[in-house]
């Protein structure tokens, strides 16, 4: 059995790789704040040039308004703004903001020099979003594949192991892990506006004292220097979770049962790890911050596989019982490219034409207002149409394309307010979705999406309505028109009572199930499909929500797919 001190040295330098990665975006995220300080001071520097008297410009002076020939030169900068807000992905709600300041008559100077100025953190903070995503993911992915490998060749047998998807991905980028419930996103666009107020205060203190250019511009990178130390932070203790969750799911995956906590022993170590170092838990029971790294901000503490019984046996155990050899010569490479690499088989989809649409007219299908069985309450005519143009949208391309679409909609104006596109049952958010979720207003965001192997909503889909608040409405449609619904009728509930409601609905409906003769008769995946569905309707009823749906065919409302 190999040693802790062999298993201990390969984690810490699987660990120490990842977090080379996250030293290296930082790298990449410091130029990306040194530019965005160069533009403010290009900006701030023509402005003093333009309105200062003995380099210093008052708070009078800056709120006078533009006249017209800056006021048209401004708008010209509006424009490259939006320009590059397409490119760069940024926030679609400081797009509407460019939008509406392009059509303005009157703004200060003031006004025009605080648009400006949070132009360059939004693009910062939509550069810092991508390339956190981007980061975090890899350093999942690749640590999960390593781990597998490190612990396969340290005991010479291999066993089968599920693969990452890109679901599974993005559930660990959206999924909050730390105490204060936000994601690294909702950190990310949260520091954002607190470096936009930051800044902005600073330049209304600085007119207001009448500061010059000079020192102006020394306070705004003072901030700046604030903002970027919180930024590294952020995304070096990021880094160490993600390496961490990845390394104990490799643990799950070959049936290593308990961890151990290894800390790195030097002048830097804080007083939490070293209490921690030594200390062994269960993998199932592992929770960052309290007994699992990391303990606190850029902790360097790693955990390591341990075992107390035969190392092989354990490692090497799945169902099938097959097992392959791992020698302890053999590379990376070589292992990913015949374990990780294989061709995964996808399910056939219907083809175009394979499935006909029912009867009927165009504007009956894919519409809720015309579904005598949907309710969309208090959803204006307006929005009803545009919902109804969306549903016809996505419902066809989903099917032509086996893809599964998301949109979301402003329930009051009809807006779309973000779309994604995935794999079968693998639409996810994307993270500025999940931040206009999380932002939103209650009950203002109706989200539908398409279900190219059936219509209905699932228990997944009612899910999201704990999830998110801002959700009124959720939609399903299929490319035959069917559609259904749920609405919260403005009774949101957290997610841990969802949970809970499911968990006691699905032992009822279970038992109740098992005496039924026409369950008894369904196939298996129909059995599940139908469980699924009816445990669904009984946690809608329960939680006061409305269930509603529309369908030409009798099967789908009799068997629940």
């Amino acid at each position: 059995m190999r040693s802790a001190e062999y298993w201990a040295g390969r984690m810490e330098l699987l660990n120490e790789a990842q977090l080379a990665k996250g030293e290296a975006y930082v790298q990449n995220m410091n130029r990306e704040y040194g530019k965005a300080m160069a533009s403010i001071q290009k900006d701030l520097d023509v402005f003093y040039q333009r309105f200062a008297k003995n380099n210093s410009v008052d708070l009078a002076t800056a709120r006078q308004m533009l006249k017209a020939g800056e006021l048209k030169e401004f708008k010209w900068s509006v424009e490259d703004y939006m320009k590059a807000g397409r490119e760069n992905a940024i926030d679609q709600r400081w797009m509407k903001e460019l939008e509406n300041a392009s059509i303005r008559v009157r703004m200060s100077r003031l006004e025009s020099l605080q648009l400006q100025m949070k132009q360059h953190i939004e693009l910062l903070a939509a550069k810092r979003q991508t390339g956190a995503s981007d980061l975090l993911s890899g350093v999942y992915k690749d640590n999960y594949y390593q781990s597998i490998f490190e612990l396969q060749k340290g005991v010479g047998l291999g066993a089968s192991f599920a693969k990452l998807n890109t679901r599974q991905l993005n559930d660990m980028l959206v999924t909050p892990w730390a105490p204060d419930g936000s994601n690294f996103s909702q950190r990310i666009w949260a520091d954002r506006s607190k470096l936009v107020h930051e800044l902005q205060t600073t330049l209304t203190q600085g007119l207001i004292r009448g500061d010059s250019s000079e020192i102006m511009i020394s306070r705004l990178s003072e901030r700046m220097g604030v903002s970027r130390a919180r930024a590294e932070t952020l995304v070096l203790t990021e880094s160490a979770y993600f390496s961490g969750a990845s390394r104990r799911a490799s643990y799950g995956e070959l049936n290593v049962e308990r961890y151990k906590n290894v800390a790195t022993l030097d002048k830097k170590t804080s007083d939490k790890c070293r209490t921690m170092d030594g200390t062994i838990f269960l993998v199932s029971e592992a929770q960052p911050g309290l007994n699992c790294a990391p303990f606190h901000a850029r902790c360097r503490t790693v955990d390591i596989p341990h075992f107390e019984d035969n190392v092989k046996e354990r490692a090497a155990r799945n169902p099938e019982g097959k097992t392959y050899d791992v020698p302890g010569d053999m590379t990376y490479k070589d292992w990913e490219k015949q374990h990780v690499e294989a061709t995964v088989s996808q399910p056939k989809m219907p083809q175009v034409g394979e499935v006909e649409e029912p009867p009927g007219t165009s504007n009956r299908r894919f519409n809720p207002k015309a579904s005598f069985q949907i309710d969309l309450k208090k959803v204006p005519e307006d929005t009803l149409e545009r919902l109804a143009e969306v549903n016809r949208s996505i419902a066809r391309e989903g099917h032509q394309q086996a893809k599964e679409i998301a949109v979301l909609i402003d329930n009051r104006t009809g807006a779309q307010l973000g779309r994604t596109a995935g794999t079968i049952n693998q639409a996810k958010f994307s993270m500025e979705m999940d931040l206009v979720l999380h932002e939103a207003p209650n009950d203002s965001i109706i989200l539908t999406h398409n279900h190219p192997q059936g219509t209905r909503i699932n228990i997944k889909d009612a899910r999201n309505l704990a999830l998110y608040p801002s959700l009124a409405h959720i939609v399903a449609v299929g490319h035959d028109g069917g559609i259904s619904s749920i609405s919260t009728q403005g009774k949101t509930v957290d997610i841990l009572v969802f949970n809970e409601v499911m968990a006691t609905m699905a032992v009822k409906i279970n038992g109740q199930l098992k005496s039924s003769s026409k369950y008894a008769t369904m196939s298996v995946s129909e059995q599940k499909a139908y469980f699924s569905h009816v445990v669904m309707l009984a946690v809608i009823e329960e939680l006061g929500w409305l269930y509603g749906e529309d369908f030409e065919t009798s099967r789908a409302r009799d068997w629940g797919i």
